[in-house]
């Protein structure tokens, strides 16, 4: 199996349904803002995961397509939400739900949203279990997002409280994905536990990935413009590991500063890379990041063997591979 293009093909098979689903149009003021922003989803990782661990876990991916579809919106939702509070104004180089149209009418798109995805979960021999797993995930992403929030005015966050973070705001739907594919697939509890383990792992590894690419990243091939994080003043894995390392006055004051300003301009982007040289930072991220990957790929060995078991593999050597 060419994992590539098999992930492309679910790609196409995802795009297709969710165009099936989205096409609403009445009231016009709900459903016009749905549909753009659903139109453009991004890479579909969600709910080609599910299909991935479905098929892993020795059954048909196709039958999980509407559950990763689900999530897919739920995943949406988060986003349409999270703008209102970041007050972003653009996504996906589009402008904003809130910015396009306004907040009341972004407020009820993402309401919308998450009933559509609770709609759209097909009967099952196990659907009160995969019910619940939904509704846990949704829960978790919200709470994640909280802590997220109340990181922005502390000024003691330690990388326990990090982690636990992205373990919910970013590990924990790609865990729902994974365990609702292999309910759809009516696998064992050993199976179940081994693909939710497996997309914490992932989670938490594709995180603080994101938070070094930020500082390191070529940046045309990452996309954007790197050091964004700082001047955002964001409590990164890279931060938080400085602020509990730095001994140095120079450092400590740098640090202070970037806390109490809630982040520094472009022109102090050299003077962090220079710190987190000094106290070892990337190279730390980057072995908790091999360390992760690694968890997450023993916990393959758990699964049957076939080719999607396989292509959970190539996803995370794919994601592994992303360019420092």
């Amino acid at each position: 199996m060419n994992f590539e293009t098999k992930f492309d093909e679910f790609r196409k098979i995802i795009e297709n349904r969710i165009k099936e689903v989205t096409q609403i149009f009445e009231p016009h003021d709900l459903y016009e803002p749905y549909n753009y922003f659903m139109a453009e989803g991004g890479k579909r990782i969600r709910p080609a995961l599910t299909m991935m661990a479905c098929g892993a876990a020795g059954g048909q991916p196709e039958n999980a397509l509407d559950c990763g579809i689900a999530l897919e919106i739920m995943h949406n939702f988060t986003l349409v939400h999270d703008d209102i509070m970041d007050k972003s104004d653009f996504r996906r180089n589009r402008p904003t739900v809130h910015k396009k149209w306004n907040e009341s009418i972004a407020i009820l798109t993402g309401d919308a949203m998450i009933g559509f995805a609770y709609k759209l979960i097909p009967n099952h021999k196990r659907y009160f279990e995969i019910i619940q797993t939904f509704t846990n995930g949704l829960i978790e992403v919200c709470e994640g997002q909280v802590y997220d929030m109340q990181f922005n005015t502390s000024q003691n966050v330690k990388i326990d409280d990090y982690l636990k973070m992205i373990g919910k705001k970013t590990s924990a739907l790609l865990e729902t994905c994974c365990v609702i594919g292999g309910l759809v697939a009516d696998a064992d509890n050993k199976i179940i536990g081994a693909l939710k383990n497996y997309a914490k792992y992932l989670g938490l590894a594709f995180q603080i990935q994101d938070d070094l690419l930020d500082m390191i990243a070529d940046e045309k091939v990452f996309g954007k413009k790197v050091g964004l994080d700082i001047q955002e003043g964001k409590k990164t894995y890279l931060v938080i590991l400085a602020n509990e390392r730095a001994q140095k006055p120079e450092h400590i004051d740098l640090l202070n500063k970037y806390y109490n300003s809630n982040g520094l301009s472009a022109e102090y982007v050299p003077r962090f890379n220079e710190m987190f040289i000094a106290l070892g930072i990337f190279d730390e991220a980057k072995r908790k990041i091999a360390e992760y990957f690694k968890s997450a790929e023993d916990e393959l060995a758990l699964l049957p063997e076939n080719d999607y078991k396989n292509m959970l593999k190539w996803l995370l050597d794919k994601l592994n591979n992303r360019n420092y």
